[in-house]
């Protein structure tokens, strides 16, 4: 199955991987983008958006 992201998605999903959580600042919609389609998750206890194990494969087959 393949997510198309639009590209600030895309953008912000690259950053996540690169930016730790309590720096990243992501706009609410792409934060939606993101957690409709299981590549973020948000946490709990302080509501950071994280990348999930399906976000970096995501990440990796793109690259490829």
């Amino acid at each position: 199955m393949y997510i198309e992201l639009s590209p600030e998605a895309v953008q912000t999903l690259k950053s996540l991987d690169r930016i730790p959580d309590s720096q990243a600042a992501t706009p609410h919609s792409i934060a939606e983008e993101l957690l409709r389609s299981g590549l973020a998750y948000e946490s709990r206890s302080c509501g950071v958006i994280n990348m999930t194990a399906a976000g970096r494969v995501w990440l990796n087959q793109r690259a490829a």
